[in-house]
C-alpha cells in the first residue's frame, strides 16, 4: 500500500490584472511598492519596445520614464524578467495561454508588471492611495492597448 503526501498550490488566474505589493521592491525610499500586474500576450511586439515606441523612449532597455496625467508627472516603472522573479512570487500566478517557441516574438517573460509612483515618489497603486484610480485607469488603458496592438 502506498501513500503520498502531495501539497496542493493555490494558483491565480490573472483574467485582467491584479495589484502585487512587491516583495523587498525598493524605489527611492518608498519601500514594497506595489505591481500592476497582467499576463503577456507573446505573440505581441515585447512589451518593452511597444513602450518605448508608444513614448518615444531612448531604447528598448528603458525601465523607468515620466508621463504626465492631467498636469501631473508620473514615474512608470518596469519590471524585467529577473526582477519580476525577484520581487513577485510569479508561480502563484497560472498562465491561460501557453505558446509554442515558434508562435513567440521575442524573448518575452509570461507576465508583465508595472508600478507607478507620483512625484513626491509615492507609490501611487497602494490600496487607500489618493492616485490609485488614476494609475489603474492609466495602467489598464496601457495593458488593454498593448494587448490590441498587432
Amino acid at each position: 500500500m502506498l501513500t503520498s503526501c502531495v501539497s496542493t498550490r493555490n494558483v491565480i488566474q490573472i483574467d485582467d490584472y491584479i495589484l502585487v505589493t512587491t516583495n523587498g521592491k525598493d524605489v527611492y525610499e518608498t519601500k514594497n511598492i506595489t505591481a500592476f500586474v497582467f499576463e503577456n500576450n507573446l505573440r505581441n511586439l515585447p512589451f518593452d519596445q511597444f513602450v518605448t515606441n508608444k513614448f518615444s523612449l531612448a531604447g528598448y532597455h528603458t525601465r523607468e520614464f515620466w508621463v504626465t496625467i492631467d498636469s501631473n508627472r508620473y514615474k512608470i516603472i518596469m519590471y524585467d524578467n529577473a526582477e519580476l522573479e525577484k520581487y513577485i512570487d510569479i508561480s502563484k500566478f497560472m498562465v491561460s495561454t501557453e505558446e509554442t517557441q515558434d508562435m513567440k516574438i521575442g524573448s518575452q517573460g509570461k507576465f508583465v508588471a508595472i508600478s507607478m509612483l507620483n512625484a513626491s515618489n509615492e507609490d501611487c497603486l497602494a490600496e487607500g492611495s489618493l492616485y490609485e484610480n488614476i494609475a489603474i485607469k492609466f495602467l489598464k488603458n496601457l495593458k488593454d492597448e498593448y494587448l490590441r496592438y498587432k
